[in-house]
Formats: structure tokens, C-alpha cells, sequence
């Protein structure tokens, strides 16, 4: 078996240098494991395609500085800390993700890692109402009082509410990032996650360095979507990163429950198209109602593979 630290900085070397999802980096991983696989790609067996931000660098610039981020987040504890998937705290519910799973998670401040049973995804409208900013308010400090981890994403109105509310309540939310953690520009977003790193959890499938993009926001909804056993939708357009997430789980068989609107907001047609095309999605207006319908409800599609060095069983 690897020594768990070396099968640490591979991971954290491999998913510096390349996107999660790589279809070649999910192949490598399955035939040789992470430690394996890593010194196949330095010995240049195995050629590979960085990430778009390192796209001109030399093979000496990219190794030194993925070797060089790697030892710094080694450690289990502290901030920006790499987590993978032989820690006894990875989520599980990312094994569901299957060859777009992340090799590894970088993760920041105090808050709980989610697990499936534990957790709920709760997502909405950037563009929030009033109403909508304090359902979803509401509803996330009610869950956080019951105990879930509130999973969302770092964007605004509904979103935003849900991390404020859960860090008042001191549920310690978790905003799951399209980006590197060191990669949050505006003012505000910095701002919140000063305050996730005290009374939160701030976590990315991206490697420090990964700027925001359309491909990464897209495999940010499907994290979103298989971390927890169900995602709630408080407000949503017809496009947007709400109702991508919640099509992302329906796919994969978690509980996805929508709250209805006023029939004349712009803002909740997303939730009523969910509840008219989708059978299955829940309307739910309050947090009893939330926990009903998670009981018992994760299930893995995928049954989780046994990790070695030489790769999944």
C-alpha cells in the first residue's frame, strides 16, 4: 500500500496539472493509481494535456511549481489543506460523479466535509426576490438547526443567503467554488469567504491558479448535485445554474424538491417548470417537509470501488 502522504502529494500533482473530469487522468488512475500514474507522467511515458492556465509553460515550470503547490496543501489540517479520496472524511457522494470525480478536493476552514445523509444542496436564482432571499434564509437556517450541512454554490441572492443564514445559525455551510480558492475576485466574494474560512467550509475540485470558466462552472453543478442526497431550489430562471443542478441530480437519483412561487414572478418559473415536467421533484414549503422527503434517501448509484495503489478494484 503507498504510503498515504506520497498518495496525497500525487494527487495534489496530478490535479494541478490537469482538469477534473480529464478522461485520460480518470484512465491513468484506473490502470495505475495516483502515485503510479504521477511518476509516468513526470518520466514523460505518458504525455498529457495541462490546464488551460499553464499552456505555454515549460515541462520544468509546470513540475516545480504542481511539486511545489502540492507540499504546501499536504497536510490534513489548516488552510487549503488537500483532501483525497482515502481520507475517511472524502464525500462520497462524489464517487457518483464517476470519471468526472475530482482526484482530489481542496478545502478551507472549519466546516464539516458533506456526506450524502448528512447534507442538503440548497440552490436559487441569482437574481433573487425579496421573497426568495428570505424563504431560502428561512429554510437554511431551519436545516441548519436540525442539523445538514448546507451545501450551495459561492454565488449570489438565493446562494448567498443560504451561506449567511447557515454561518448565523452555525451550521457551518459549505460553498463549493468553479475555481481555484485563491481565484475569487470581486470584493464580496472575498469578503465571504474571510468569513467561510472562520464559520464555514470552503471547497473546489480546481487547483490553485484555475480561473472561473464555463467548463468548470458546468462540473461545479454536477458536484453540487451528487455531494448531499437532495437539492432544493428556492427561485430559479429557465437557465442558470439552478435548474442545471437540479438536472443533474435527477439524473442521478437523488431527491430533488423546488418551492413554488407566485405565479406572476419571473423568478419562480424555473421551480414550476420543475414541477410540471418532473414527476418526481417535490414541492416543499417548509423544513419538515425538507426532511421527510430526504429520509432514507441516499442511495449510491454507483456501488464506491475498493482504492489501491494500483488504482480501483
Amino acid at each position: 500500500m503507498t504510503d498515504p502522504h506520497d498518495a496525497r502529494i500525487a494527487r495534489a500533482v496530478l490535479g494541478f496539472l490537469l482538469e477534473p473530469g480529464d478522461q485520460q487522468l480518470a484512465q491513468l488512475l484506473a490502470a495505475h493509481g495516483p502515485v503510479d500514474g504521477c511518476r509516468l507522467l513526470a518520466s514523460g511515458e505518458v504525455s498529457f494535456t495541462p490546464r488551460r492556465e499553464l499552456s505555454g509553460w515549460t515541462a520544468d515550470q509546470m513540475w516545480d511549481a504542481a511539486e511545489a503547490s502540492a507540499e504546501t496543501a499536504a497536510g490534513t489540517s489548516g488552510s487549503g489543506r488537500v483532501v483525497i479520496p482515502d481520507d475517511e472524511h472524502w464525500p462520497v457522494g462524489l464517487d457518483d460523479a464517476r470519471d468526472w470525480a475530482p482526484v482530489c478536493l481542496w478545502v478551507s476552514g472549519p466546516g464539516w466535509i458533506p456526506q450524502p445523509q448528512q447534507s442538503v444542496t440548497v440552490v436559487g436564482a441569482r437574481a433573487c426576490t425579496a421573497y426568495g432571499e428570505h424563504v431560502a434564509s428561512d429554510l437554511a437556517s431551519g436545516l441548519a438547526d436540525q442539523g445538514r450541512t448546507l451545501v450551495t454554490s459561492n454565488g449570489f441572492g438565493v446562494d448567498r443567503a443560504v451561506l449567511r443564514a447557515g454561518m448565523v445559525a452555525e451550521g457551518h455551510p459549505v460553498a463549493v467554488l468553479p475555481c481555484g480558492l485563491d481565484e475569487l475576485r470581486s470584493d464580496d466574494q472575498a469578503v465571504l469567504a474571510g468569513q467561510l474560512g472562520d464559520a464555514g467550509l470552503l471547497m473546489t475540485a480546481f487547483a490553485p491558479g484555475a480561473q472561473p470558466t464555463r467548463a468548470r462552472a458546468e462540473l461545479s453543478r454536477l458536484y453540487l448535485a451528487v455531494l448531499t442526497a437532495g437539492t432544493v431550489v428556492v427561485e430559479a430562471s429557465l437557465r442558470g445554474l439552478a435548474l442545471g443542478v437540479a438536472s443533474e441530480a435527477l439524473r442521478r437519483g437523488r431527491v430533488v424538491m423546488a418551492v413554488p412561487g407566485p405565479i406572476t414572478s419571473a423568478a419562480s418559473t424555473g421551480c414550476h417548470r420543475l414541477l410540471r415536467d418532473h414527476p418526481q421533484v417535490r414541492p416543499v414549503t417548509s423544513v419538515p417537509e425538507i426532511l421527510t422527503d430526504l429520509r432514507g434517501a441516499f442511495t449510491p448509484v454507483w456501488p464506491r470501488p475498493e482504492v489501491t495503489d494500483a488504482g480501483p478494484a
